[in-house]
Parts: C-alpha cells; structure tokens; sequence
C-alpha cells in the first residue's frame, strides 16, 4: 500500500544544559534530591575527575552526551534517575578519557547523574543533573490500557507510524519503556515528501536500519531509500541515491532488512503490463546485486482485466538464510507461504491452505489469510509465528503459531490468540505483526483503519493473558496507524 503525504517543516523547541545549570524552565515538580544535594562542579574531587561536561543531543532532547576526564585510567560508573523514573547504570573500564551517551530519559524531567569512580560503587565522586526538554507536537497521544509488570518483558517498543489523513504524517521513529512512555525518538526530513517505513534494531551493532518511503514529488530528485543510524541519532551509512518513488520497480517495498552478513534483502515490484507480481533482491551496501528471484517464473500469470491494475501476489515479508541457502517468502494476496531453495531457485515447499501441507490439528479454520510478517524461529522453518488478518468474511484477526514436519508435510496448530477470552476480538484487513520475545510473550501490533478503531500495542503470555497493551485514541479527525513494531533490550538495560 502506498501512502503518500505533504511534507511540512515543524520547529522544535530545545534546551541546552549545563553542569549544574538547566536552561529548560519546564522541569518535574517534585524531586527526590534537591540542588542543596549535588556537589559542587567546582571542587578539585582530590583531583581524580576533571573537566566534566553535559551537553543535550540535538537529535532527541530525551538525551545527553557526559564527558569528563580522569587523572588515571580508571572504571567510572555512571548512574542516572529521577523522582518517578528508576533509570539506568551505564559503566566504562581502564579509561582516563570518559564519554557516555545517557537515554531512555522521559520528556520534561529532571534527572540526577551520579559518578562513580573506581572500586568505591556506593559513593558518587561527582553529581550533577540534567533536565530534558519537551516532546515534539507530532507525537501521538497514547493510552497504556493495561501493564502486569511482573510478567511484561524488559525491552523498548520500536515503531514508526501514520496518521490517516496521510497529509499529517510526519517521517519519525519512536521508543516507547514498558510505563507507556516515549524515551527516544528520531526524525528524517528530505527534500520532497517522505515516510518512514520498515525500521530494524541491530543488537551487535546497537544500529537502527531504516527504509525510506519516498513520496510521488520525488521522483526526478537522486535520494537514498534506506539508512543507519546509532542511537545518538548520528547517520552512519546512506543507500545509493536513486531517483524513484516507494514502490515502483526500482524501489524497493515492504520489507528493507539487513543480514547478518552484512547484505541487504529486499523486495520490488515487477510489472507486467496490468499485473503487478514480486521480485527478492540481495545486495551488497554499494547496491551491487548478489542474488534474485523473481514470482512469475515459477507460477503462470493469472488472466485478469487489462484496464485495471491487478496486484496479483502483494509479497510482504521475506526471510533469508544464506548460508543455508534458503529463503522464505510470504505472498498475502496467494495466503502462501514460501520455502525456497537459493542455488537452484525451486520453491522447495509451499505453505497455507492450498499448500503442500496435510494440517492435522482438528480446528475448524486452521489457515491463515491475507496474513503479515510470519517470523521464522529457525532457518529449517519448523515454527511459524505469523499475524493471520483473515479476510472479510471471517471478519476478525488472530495470531498464529504452527509447527511443521517438512519429511511427512503435516502441520499443526500450536497457538492461537484472538482477543476473545477477554472480549477483545479485533479484525484489521491490512496491516499488522506478531513478533514472539526471549521470554516468550508475544509483541503484537494492530494497525487499524477504520473510523472508532483503535490502533495498539500489545503484549501476551504464551498462555494467551493479555499483560501489556497501548492505544492509540483518534485525536479530533485524525488517527493513527501502525504496520509493525519490534521490542528489543537495549545494552543500557542488561
């Protein structure tokens, strides 16, 4: 689906802050310390910590940059916390030159930064503070609904999101901690009209790869479709510049995801005539092509009415295994599901109603239709953790999780999770992700369209209790969207 927008500039009121010294005038109003309570900035500290720094990130006002230095290469700890927010511990070891990057911080607050030095993890040799500044005026209102904390998972939300009418969308990530607050955000504006659409974590890298959509305006302007970022919000590697609009066949859609060998995998479209059909592409950073596969080889192109538009297999979601020479493949307009072989390019199995497997669970639906995103636990395929939107006729949607046995081809259902034990049955025809998490819950996203339906953000046990869950109200004619999101445990919480 192409969502297109008016790109408009927003101006962003920000603090910059000082040891000991808050610009920002708009702080919590009750702390736990008190200015009486930080040391003075001035004092020698034996001479053990000098030339201590607090500077805000331009990138994101929910952040700060901590640099000091210390006469002997030591292990300096860093605490930061404020009256309602626990915070975090960030470390450092055999260093004399000190520089930490502190996040995860919460809008309008003030924060007590604690230094530690040493062996000694109990005494601060230094306080100071910090105060971050206000959120933008684009970030969505959001209702947490529930929050079993003993059984939610640590982690971060990551998402990007549109508001409907699209003209008011704005290109932005969010995080969101587990109390339903925002603690970082980041926005990318170009030249012309944009969105931002598929966005990665990367845990060894602590990298944010992110796909661009590229509006209609821009399509005779050379800009690059995807990017990464750190978490400062620095970019550290644009894609080739391109002129092309999300979408057409030389961008790419849905899916924008590096692999773990430093690859790219892709999707794009491919036209023939009215008939639009899929093609997967692995490229190297330079955009140097390594492997293709392209749908209508392999499949006879359907008859359908030569005036209009026909999208005959809408692939969604691709997962690919190189060195296993495997790659998966999701069509949610076939409601198939795609094991293929890299070497020789035969689909070694397909999966879903018409599929090659025998299903065994006695249910009376047991397929999936239309569905989005299905997460392969192992590269061999044998679970299969997807968002089942279901069609219209069926008329609610559900997550679903299979195990398959690809030498007798049976399947069977595994899980299923549809709203209904607790009276919150939903259905959402386009749209939507179910990612499972180390403990086992599953994140799920709900991206609704419908006027009086709420988008939201929910996690649930595998037992199917809903733990965790996050609206999006609809603010005056306006309403948010969601096509996925992911959670993660980023380094400054383990």
């Amino acid at each position: 689906m192409r969502i297109y927008l008016i790109l408009f500039s927003i101006f962003i009121v920000s603090c910059s802050n000082s040891v000991n010294s808050v610009k920002n005038d708009e702080v919590a109003d009750e702390d736990v310390f008190s200015d009486s309570d930080l040391v003075d900035d001035d004092s020698e500290d034996n001479g053990l910590l000098l030339d201590l720094k607090v500077e805000e990130n331009p990138e994101n006002v929910l952040s700060c940059r901590l640099m000091f230095r210390t006469t002997d290469k030591t292990t300096a700890i860093v605490r930061y916390y404020s009256d309602t927010h626990s915070g975090y511990e960030l470390k450092d070891e055999d260093s004399d030159d000190h520089y930490f990057f502190l996040w995860g911080m919460r809008a309008d607050t003030k924060y007590r930064i604690d230094i530690f030095l040493g062996d000694n993890d109990t005494d601060p040799v230094r306080t100071t503070e910090f105060t971050t500044g206000q959120l933008p005026d684009y970030v969505p209102e959001m209702i947490l609904e529930q929050n079993v904390s003993e059984k939610v998972s640590d982690g971060f939300a990551l998402f990007t999101y549109y508001y409907i009418p699209a003209e008011n969308s704005v290109p932005v990530i969010l995080m969101l901690d587990t109390d339903g607050e925002v603690v970082w955000y980041f926005e990318y504006f170009m030249e012309g009209f944009s969105i931002i659409g598929d966005v990665q974590y990367m845990e060894e890298t602590e990298t944010i790869l992110i796909g661009l959509e590229k509006g209609p305006n821009m399509i005779d302007i050379p800009a690059e479709e995807a990017i990464e970022i750190d978490i400062e919000g620095n970019v550290l590697w644009r894609s080739k510049k391109q002129s092309n609009v999300y979408g057409d066949e030389r961008s790419w859609h849905h899916i924008y995801e590096l692999l773990e060998n430093d690859t790219i995998v892709m999707l794009r479209r491919e036209f023939i005539d009215n008939v639009i059909c899929d093609i997967i592409v692995n490229v190297d950073r330079n955009y140097n092509e390594l492997w293709r596969w392209h749908y209508r080889d392999h499949f006879e192109i359907p008859e359908s009415d030569p005036l209009e538009e026909f999208n005959w297999t809408h692939g969604n979601s691709v997962s690919m295994f190189p060195e296993d020479k495997v790659v998966y493949l999701n069509s949610r307009d076939q409601a198939q599901f795609y094991k293929i072989d890299m070497e020789a390019g035969d689909i070694i199995w397909t999966f879903g109603k018409a599929g090659d497997f025998t299903m065994l669970t006695d249910h009376p639906d047991p397929w999936f239709e239309l569905a989005h995103d299905p997460e392969i636990m192992t590269y061999d395929g044998k679970e299969i953790l997807l968002y089942d939107n279901g069609t219209p006729e069926r008329g609610y949607s559900r997550v679903m999780k299979y195990r398959i046995d690809d030498v007798n081809m049976t399947a069977e259902v595994i899980f299923e999770f549809d709203g209904s034990k607790e009276n919150k049955k939903w259905y959402t025809e386009y749209w939507g992700d179910a990612d499972e998490l180390s403990n086992g819950n599953v994140f799920i996203t709900i991206g609704e369209f419908e006027e009086g339906d709420l988008s939201k953000l929910m996690e649930i046990t595998d037992q199917g209790e809903i733990v965790w869950e996050l609206l999006f109200p609809e603010t005056g004619e306006m309403k948010v969207s969601l096509y996925n999101a992911q959670k993660f445990v980023p380094e400054l919480m383990k």
